[in-house]
């Protein structure tokens, strides 16, 4: 294998590529990543065998081609060579199955290489019927919904997404049980399957990371797979098995209480009270609902308290005092891009929905807190 590349051009590829490399993965070749030259082009796969990321570099973006082949290249130390590269232009050579020369013309690197036949084949298969999606689309989507998936592997299918597909409607939530997001479109085109399916969080949001312009996705959903294909990048991750509880009930569709506020104000006087909120795990702010205004209000023993007051419009006068965490708050207003929002409670530990006034694709809810 002998070829010369722009630095940029491929550091961008590898820092792409090396988000599919685990941390503990008990294959060490799969800490390597496949470097497959030819005549097309290069292209570089990297997996920890349940996320696949495979860029396409094409042959016009590659300055010279002059021995074809492939190579598992160490993924420790390449990206950060190629990083501190001092040229812009760098040049590789393969110097036996098992070494690759990488320099420039002031500097170079030898480094040992894994054996190519020991790397486990790996197929990115395409479905028959693929669905396409545009990339600005499912970027507002994951952001939208992933903050709320659970860190905790005790309940395994709740650290993924769950995404449904009926007809043309897209239908994406994600829960820790104590907090929800739900996010509906509408696609372009109608979808002759019904799709279930539950989506790694921690995958889906290396992917996110990766969509930089607004062109089209194209998903191949399996059973316990899929593929996504984005430009010149293919990101394919397993599925989490099992079925997603059903959480259309814990979303109420009547209301005691609809208060309409200024999302920066509530977001700023929230942020201020949790400053001394007792217990920075769970960071609990109390709200008082009386008429034509809000009280937020912390404390904590230790530090003293706060009380802050903002103006809201109430569709019920009774009083309501209610408490909640404010990280949990404070991330579900951080996706809405209205100047507005819609409080909607029904009592003081009934859960609380969060709501744009104008986008009704994105539902949020949180959990309240008793405080005594």
């Amino acid at each position: 294998m002998k070829f010369v590349i722009d630095k940029n051009i491929l550091l961008e590829a590898l820092t792409n590529v090396t988000r599919a490399i685990g941390t503990r993965t008990t294959i060490p070749i799969l800490n390597g990543i496949k470097f497959d030259l030819t005549n097309e082009g290069l292209s570089l796969l990297a997996s920890d065998s349940e996320l696949t990321i495979k860029i396409n570099i094409p042959e016009t973006e590659i300055k010279k081609i002059d021995k074809c082949g492939s190579m598992i290249i160490q993924s420790k130390y390449i990206l950060e060579i190629i990083r501190k590269m001092p040229s812009d232009v760098i040049n590789f050579e393969s110097v036996d199955s098992s070494k690759i020369k990488i320099f420039t013309d002031n500097n170079e690197y030898n480094l040992n290489c894994y054996d190519i036949n020991d790397y486990p084949h790996i197929s990115l298969e395409e479905s028959k019927e693929p669905i396409t999606i545009k990339a600005e689309t499912l970027k507002a989507i994951i952001n939208e919904t992933s903050y709320a998936v659970s860190t905790q592997e005790v309940r395994p299918l709740l650290t993924g997404i769950n995404l449904k597909i009926t007809g043309d409607m897209l239908e994406c939530i994600a829960t820790d049980s104590y907090r929800l997001a739900k996010k509906n479109i509408k696609l372009d085109t109608m979808v002759n399957a019904t799709i279930n399916i539950v989506i790694p969080g921690k995958s889906i949001n290396e992917f996110e990371k990766m969509l930089t312009d607004d062109d089209d996705i194209v998903m191949h959903i399996f059973n316990n797979k899929i593929l996504f294909k984005y430009k010149n990048i293919q990101f394919q991750t397993n599925l989490l098995s099992g079925t997603y509880p059903d959480t259309n009930h814990f979303i109420p569709n009547e209301f005691a209480y609809m208060i309409n506020l200024d999302l920066k104000a509530f977001n700023d006087a929230v942020d201020r009270a949790s400053l001394l909120a007792q217990s920075k795990d769970k960071n609990i702010v109390r709200v008082l609902i009386d008429d034509k205004t809000m009280v937020i209000s912390s404390s904590a023993s230790e530090i003293g308290k706060t009380e802050e007051k903002i103006a809201i419009e109430c569709s019920n006068k009774d009083r309501l005092e209610i408490a909640f965490s404010s990280r949990y708050m404070l991330e579900a207003l951080k996706v809405i891009k209205d100047d507005n929002i819609l409080l909607l409670i029904n009592s003081d530990d009934k859960p609380i929905l969060i709501k744009s006034v104008k986008d009704e694709s994105l539902i949020e809810l949180i959990l309240p807190v008793k405080t005594y």
